[in-house]
């Protein structure tokens, strides 16, 4: 039995213990007052009120080891029913006997017997409590007390306590079965109850419930992960922990079927994908108040950049087999068009032949690019993040680039604002991004190769709270209907360019967590900032 069930069981014991105290002693007063029951001792009233002090002495004795527990269980009932037994049947014969029908009090103890015993042991309790009521009977017929008339009566309650306990047998074996499985399903709600709560806080997406004035009811680890590792207990108010997705939740309120887009975070965080639903209460939990619904809702939150990352994941793959597909077949009549085109180039050809021969190699290395781009970015798979200081990884980057490009050492300029900023990145993504952002430093000027500048500038920005390198460069401003723009895939406004080396170098980025921005320097000129996730 389990312990649960042993403490509603000891508890009905005590109940029965404070019972047959409060009979004994009611036994004392009404004889103590003639006027209430003139039958009690009436045959002998010393036995009578020394027998009923030992049942309430005994009672006190029995609420004693029933609250200390020991002896067990069912040898307190055993003594405690038979001794009460012995001592009702005592009290009625010194009460004249079946007359006095106090013999009818141990249909209690029969009854007793019957709910906690099993049932032959509370049969053998009804047999004993209709031997002793037909010996007193006897007895008392001996005694000249009573007549051959009351057998009937004697025996008709020795019938009631047959018919008690097995009624009672019954009920109590329904009961402790009724119980049982009571248990049962409460240990498996609480076990179901324990697996829903483990899923939830350790589900990957965040979850938190608002009510109808904005309190968080409740939020999983997830969710407190998402906004920056705070605690969201104790009923934060939504608006004081993100304005941002306060103003969503509102706005869902008004407008449910809106998209929402990513909420951007600073300090490191990443950007968060809400969505909102409305939970559903139950039948038994509505009120007039409430028209079948409830005010509490539920917020789903997402990192964007992971949902980002899987949708990219997504259009590599079918890039990629796109590209698998056709690269061959595309660049085999390329390889033979751009071989014909360099033999006519070998001829005695007339200037405007000369130009339109010029024309085609160069538009044949143009596709022969794009498919290239394109190969790269369809092999392109998860970054290995690794630790890298960058002052001395920019340093040689500068050295090298330098050499690589033929610039003069004044033409690129690196301005470390901290010696020690370190990051977690993918080195050979890192050399690929800032190869791509400084060539198009170069290649999109329109200025002489010689009085081109570039600036490599490292520090950690204070808004953001990450580590940054921005590239900027003395080249011609972007358009503003144009920038959000430029990170698209395939968008540029050069004839010889893809428009792929900005889309390469903001998804490498991303897949390395970290986000690229354009913007302008302190100067007014071209700037783009990578941000980084740092090591803590």
């Amino acid at each position: 039995m389990t312990n649960q069930g042993d403490e509603i069981t000891w508890r009905a014991l005590k109940q029965l213990n404070l019972y047959r105290l409060v009979l004994a002693t009611g036994l004392l007063a009404a004889f103590n007052n003639s006027e209430w029951m003139i039958f009690l001792g009436s045959q002998s009233p010393e036995a009578f009120v020394f027998t009923a002090s030992i049942m309430l002495i005994g009672g006190l004795l029995y609420v004693v080891t029933g609250l200390r527990g020991r002896p067990n269980f069912e040898t307190q009932i055993v003594i405690t029913n038979a001794s009460d037994i012995l001592l009702i049947t005592l009290l009625s014969h010194f009460s004249g006997g079946l007359s006095s029908s106090l013999s009818v009090l141990l249909i209690i103890n029969v009854t007793a017997t019957g709910t906690f015993l099993r049932d032959r042991d509370s049969f053998l309790f009804a047999a004993l409590a209709s031997i002793a009521v037909l010996s007193e009977q006897t007895y008392s017929m001996a005694q000249g007390i009573s007549n051959a008339a009351e057998y009937t009566r004697a025996g008709l309650l020795g019938l009631v306590f047959f018919g008690t306990s097995f009624l009672a047998s019954i009920l109590s074996k329904r009961a402790r079965e009724s119980e049982k499985l009571a248990i049962e399903r409460e240990a498996d709600i609480i076990s179901l109850e324990i697996l829903n709560e483990d899923i939830i806080q350790n589900m990957r997406t965040g979850i938190i419930v608002v009510d109808i004035d904005g309190h968080i009811r409740l939020a999983n680890s997830s969710a407190e992960a998402l906004l920056g590792n705070i605690s969201l207990q104790d009923n934060p108010l939504l608006e004081n922990i993100l304005p941002a997705l306060d103003a969503r939740f509102l706005q869902w309120q008004e407008q449910p079927y809106t998209h929402h887009k990513a909420i951007r975070q600073e300090h490191g965080l990443p950007d968060i994908q809400p969505g909102f639903r409305k939970l559903q209460r139950t039948e038994h939990e509505t009120t007039d108040d409430d028209s079948g619904g409830t005010s509490d809702t539920l917020i789903f939150l997402e990192d964007a950049t992971q949902l980002n990352q899987r949708f990219q994941q997504i259009k590599l793959a079918s890039l990629g087999r796109l590209t698998a597909s056709i690269a061959h077949e595309i660049r085999n009549p390329l390889s033979a068009i751009n071989h014909a085109a360099q033999l006519l180039d070998e001829g005695n050809l007339s200037p405007g032949d000369k130009k339109l021969s010029s024309i085609i190699t160069t538009q044949v290395q143009r596709l022969d690019k794009v498919i290239e781009n394109v190969l790269q970015l369809s092999r392109q798979q998860q970054g290995n993040i690794e630790t890298i200081e960058l002052k001395r990884w920019l340093q040689y980057f500068c050295d090298d680039f330098l050499q690589t490009n033929k610039l003069g050492k004044d033409q690129l300029q690196l301005d470390i604002l901290l010696d020690e900023v370190i990051i977690l990145f993918d080195s050979s993504h890192l050399t690929q991004v800032m190869c791509n952002l400084c060539t198009n430093a170069i290649v999109h000027n329109d200025k002489a190769l010689e009085k081109i500048k570039i600036i490599i500038r490292c520090g950690h920005d204070k808004k953001y709270d990450q580590p940054f390198i921005e590239i900027i460069d003395n080249g011609p401003e972007i358009p503003k209907k144009i920038v959000q723009q430029i990170f698209d895939p395939f968008f540029t406004t050069s004839t010889k360019g893809t428009g792929l080396g900005l889309y390469i170098t903001k998804e490498m980025i991303e897949s390395n967590r970290g986000k690229i921005i354009y913007t302008k320097s302190g100067d007014g000129e071209n700037c783009f900032k990578l941000l980084f996730i740092s090591r803590k």
